[in-house]
């Protein structure tokens, strides 16, 4: 079930993609035993989120990329990857002086009150020969001077770095790409638990009012409760604890 042994990923860095998930979704069933790849785009000109949304670049202030291995795994045993993918990216990113938090389920936030959005993890699985093939990739606002604004992207947005402590691309990509890697591994290996306390330790939501947007259009109001252990937002609407396990979540003012 494991993806491709503890050799290096291949390392892929292009100026210009439709989108690095679509790019490394559609590649044929790799050879036995060969290795994840990171790719890294200067520019995308289709990248999307989630439930398609574009996700908007900028190749001077932004970072897109994309890590993708082959595993044989039933879909369900996948679904707590992307809290482990964004726990993963967020330790780098604060490894290398950035301040961000975790927005279930799949955001990169700045510090309360206004959790601008600082990025985004979008983890894709499509069956590939005999194999599922695993796609996680984030896009980050990494400087001010970014297209994406706020109006643009319907949501307050924000840098990670200030201008001039800015991590050199590349390299940065390199240890994104890594950082995924290894958290993929550990989570197929002991599943969401070895990332659950640092997930809640990273909730920006926890204790906030927020609104529940369900699939269906229904609209209700309750307080984020943490994770549980499958990685479901708990949200207490009218005294009624609810694990949401798809839905959209915003904060409302309080």
């Amino acid at each position: 079930m494991m993806p491709a042994g503890d050799e290096p990923p291949c390392f892929e860095h292009v100026a210009c993609v439709d989108s690095t998930n679509a790019e490394l979704l559609r590649r044929p069933q790799r050879a036995s035993g060969a290795p994840p790849t990171i790719l890294l785009a200067d520019r995308q000109t289709a990248g999307r989120g989630r439930r398609g949304r574009a996700w908007l670049s900028d190749p001077g202030a932004s970072l897109t990329l994309s890590v993708s291995f082959d595993v044989r795994a039933a879909t369900g045993q996948l679904l707590g990857l992307p809290l482990a993918v964004g726990v993963a990216i967020a330790d780098e990113l604060v490894r290398h002086g950035a301040r961000c938090a975790l927005k279930w389920p799949n955001d990169l936030c700045g510090p309360p009150p206004r959790l601008a959005k600082l990025g985004g993890v979008l983890v894709e699985v499509r069956q590939v020969g005999a194999h599922q093939r695993v796609v996680a990739g984030c896009g980050l606002n990494l400087c001010e001077g970014a297209a994406v604004t706020d109006a643009a992207a319907g949501q307050p947005v924000a840098a990670l770095f200030a201008a001039g402590a800015v991590p050199a691309r590349e390299p940065l990509a390199r240890s994104l790409g890594t950082a995924i890697l290894q958290a993929s591994r550990r989570f197929l290996a002991e599943g969401l638990q070895p990332f659950a306390a640092r997930w809640r330790e990273l909730d920006c939501l926890a204790g906030r009012i927020v609104e529940v947007r369900h699939a269906d259009g229904r609209r209700e109001t309750g307080v984020a409760c943490g994770i549980d252990d499958s990685g479901a937002l708990r949200v207490s609407i009218g005294g009624r604890l609810t694990a949401l396990i798809s839905g959209e979540v915003s904060v409302r003012a309080q």
